[in-house]
């Protein structure tokens, strides 16, 4: 009693913990999912009319707010004339100063004569002030005095800058600029710098223009221009009908959208609350209508984030796409009238979890993304339901994942009429936009079906959800574990494959999934590959290995296929829904045979048994699904053992299980009703009845007539 007693403790103690994570989880999902659709319900744009640049105004537009811009066009006409004012600039070129020292010091050896003159004067004083004469013209910049303001206004102004504009670049320099040049050359005058400067002056200069100084100087010029900020007055005109539309137009509306937007201060404390209340009122809205009319769907925590995952996603995706359109390729927004973002989140959810919970979902998001986004309100409502509602109703059955873009399609064709009605109510011109209405809705359905294609497979991994897509790819034949089956374990096969008739045929009569059931049945006893020999379907030498064993050995024996079931599952990548089937297909339930053997051995030996060392660990079924494989799998298995099969001994057979798993308490956490259990019990009497018909018994033949009838083919060949 004691042991019992602290056994119950225990397990209420582990159920408390387990409940505490999954309230843990849900609080998670939720305040998540509130804060995320706050951010979004917060986020929202400015609708400004949108100008293309060379385009021509086809109404005209006003001033909505007073606000400053950044006026490009009078900052470029700024800058334009501020380098006005910027003359040439000119410089001596390398090779003709070079030149000219050669030549001087060349006459200086040739000729002599300079000694005579200079008596007091050395060749190496010469030779000195020549070098210096010669760096202070190659580094000599000649311009106006305009020019040399400007350079001193951007930081270029040396003492090698001089005032000086040829008539001709051959000009000759003038007198006073060779003395400005010796000022900066020599610090000193001396017979022996006069007499240098003397020979460089004697000669012909060319001035070469300096292109490259004066684009660098252009460049700082311009860069120094600060962009000028205009001033608009609300209720001005920003562009009439007809005008061109330029630089300026596109820069007063971008502005007077920021000024907007900063009026509007989407982010303060008070829209920010506004906002999370908004968003907490949805979701409790939400949270409840699911309780009520759907609450399987809120008794898994991966459905749960499944279901705020996929809503966030195609929020965000939506708001991307209007953020591209608005501030990225503007001139779009206007055109994408007919963008369907709402049967992404339907074909995921529908193909997923399920169509009614799909249809309910996507209104949800309708609703939000119509009141938020600033596309036309009436075009994008009416498109998006009835969009949602015929993927709702096209993906009911999704066996092939080219199948979606057949879905894709057919929503798409579905759309054009509307387009088309819309168009004509709204007594719209037949131009091109209508083509771009069409052609937005097929790119819109496109990028649909290529996101549901690619971000299926990562949702079905991530929150553990199978597809009947996944499911029928496991459904092969020639998948490794069930060739294993067939050749390892024959008759467990063959079992299996019966069990897979029967739930299939019990859940279509209570519109359950009966792919889910028929894979599962397949892979529900792959435990027994590890000790086939010990299951009577496998016995087909007439030994039973259990003659070896004590019954408590022979329960573990029988016991352990569920937990090597769930090892080679999880070895060969199975989906964690099949996987709870191989676990929950037993449930907890006691394995009597062997239990009453066990008893009849230890009443002459007075051992007490432990009822649970006889019984499979669990859980129990906490699917539909995996109950009807529960019943399925145990009737399969009676029937066998009939000695008599007839309707009056199948509908006992089917009764008498059923019945027992009732009453301990097997199907107690599947959700299934009384008229469900009904139904199923009624499909697998009718298809354990048509598996047993009886054929007409063919007459034998004799020896005699078929050598006849040989000889007469014989004959006539």
């Amino acid at each position: 009693m004691a042991l019992k007693k602290f056994e119950s403790f225990l397990s209420k103690m582990i159920s408390f913990k387990l409940d505490q994570q999954g309230w843990l989880k849900d609080i998670l999902i939720g305040c998540s999912f509130v804060l995320a659709l706050a951010f979004f319900l917060n986020l929202r744009e400015m609708r400004v009319d949108h100008l293309e640049l060379n385009t021509i105004a086809d109404k005209y537009i006003l001033a909505q707010t007073g606000f400053e811009f950044p006026d490009t066009e009078a900052t470029r006409l700024l800058k334009e004339e501020s380098i006005r004012d910027l003359g040439k600039i000119y410089y001596l070129l390398d090779r003709e100063v070079s030149k000219v020292e050669k030549r001087i010091l060349d006459a200086l050896v040739d000729r002599p004569y300079w000694r005579h003159e200079l008596p007091s004067v050395t060749f190496e004083e010469l030779s000195v002030a020549s070098d210096a004469l010669r760096d202070v013209l190659l580094k000599v910049k000649f311009s106006d005095q305009r020019t040399l303001v400007k350079l001193k206004q951007m930081g270029q102004y040396s003492k090698n800058c001089l005032v000086y504009l040829p008539i001709q670049v051959t000009d000759a320099l003038p007198e006073d600029l060779w003395k400005q040049i010796e000022q900066i050359a020599f610090a000193v005058q001396t017979p022996a710098t006069k007499f240098i400067l003397e020979q460089y002056r004697s000669h012909p200069w060319f001035l070469q223009e300096d292109l490259e100084k004066q684009h660098f100087i252009s460049r700082l010029i311009k860069d120094s221009i600060p962009l000028k900020m205009t001033k608009v007055i609300p209720g001005s005109r920003i562009i009439n009908a007809g005008d061109k539309v330029t630089t300026r137009h596109v820069d007063m509306l971008k502005g007077m959208k920021k000024n907007l937007l900063e009026q509007h201060r989407f982010f303060t404390p008070l829209s920010m609350m506004g906002s999370l209340g908004l968003s907490l009122i949805l979701t409790l809205v939400g949270w409840v209508y699911l309780r009520t009319l759907y609450p399987y769907v809120l008794q898994s925590s991966a459905k749960k984030a499944l279901i705020s995952s996929v809503i966030i996603f195609t929020l965000f995706l939506s708001k991307l796409t209007e953020y591209i359109l608005i501030n990225k390729i503007g001139y779009l927004a206007d055109l994408c009238r007919f963008t369907v973002f709402v049967p992404l989140a339907t074909l995921m959810l529908a193909i997923l979890i399920d169509r009614k919970v799909a249809m309910i979902v996507s209104q949800f998001v309708t609703l939000i993304l119509a009141t938020t986004l600033i596309l036309h309100f009436q075009h994008f409502l009416v498109i998006n339901v009835v969009a949602a509602v015929v993927a709702t109703i096209l993906v009911k059955t999704v066996r092939k994942r080219k199948e979606i873009f057949e879905i894709c399609a057919k929503i798409w064709l579905i759309t054009i009429p509307l387009i088309l009605g819309i168009n004509l109510m709204e007594n719209a011109p037949w131009d091109y936009r209508i083509l771009m209405d069409i052609l937005t809705s097929l790119v819109s359905m496109t990028f649909t079906g290529v996101l549901v294609v690619t971000i299926l497979p990562i949702l079905e991994s991530t929150f553990g959800i199978v597809t009947d897509m996944t499911l029928l790819e496991s459904a092969d034949l020639s998948h490794p574990l069930l060739r294993r089956l067939n050749l390892e374990a024959p008759g467990t096969y063959r079992h299996s494959l019966a069990v897979a008739t029967l739930a299939e045929e019990a859940a279509l009569a209570i519109n359950a999934n009966p792919i889910f059931c028929r894979v599962a049945s397949l892979y529900h006893d792959i435990g027994k590959l590890t000790q086939p020999q010990y299951f009577t379907e496998n016995q087909f030498c007439g030994f039973n290995m259990h003659q070896l064993l004590t019954p408590l050995e022979s329960a573990q024996v029988i016991i352990a296929h569920v937990t090597e079931g769930v090892k080679l599952a999880a070895q060969y990548e199975l989906p964690p829904s099949l996987i709870d089937v191989i676990r929950e297909h037993h449930g907890n339930g006691l394995v009597y045979y062997f239990y009453h053997a066990q008893i009849e051995q230890s009443r002459a030996k007075a051992i007490m048994i432990e009822e649970c060392r006889f019984r499979y660990p669990g859980p129990t079924p906490r699917s539909r699904e995996c109950a009807i494989i529960m019943m399925a799998d145990s009737v399969e298995a009676a029937y066998r053992s009939l000695d008599e099969v007839s309707e009056k001994a199948v509908v006992e057979l089917v009764e008498s299980i059923v019945g027992e798993k009732i009453r301990e308490h097997q199907l107690d956490t599947s959700r299934l009703t009384f008229d469900e259990v009904e139904g199923i019990k009624k499909a697998m009497i009718r298809a354990l009845i048509s598996m047993a018909h009886s054929r007409v018994k063919y007459p034998e033949k004799p020896t005699s007539v078929a050598w006849k009838s040989e000889e007469v083919f014989v004959r006539l060949s």
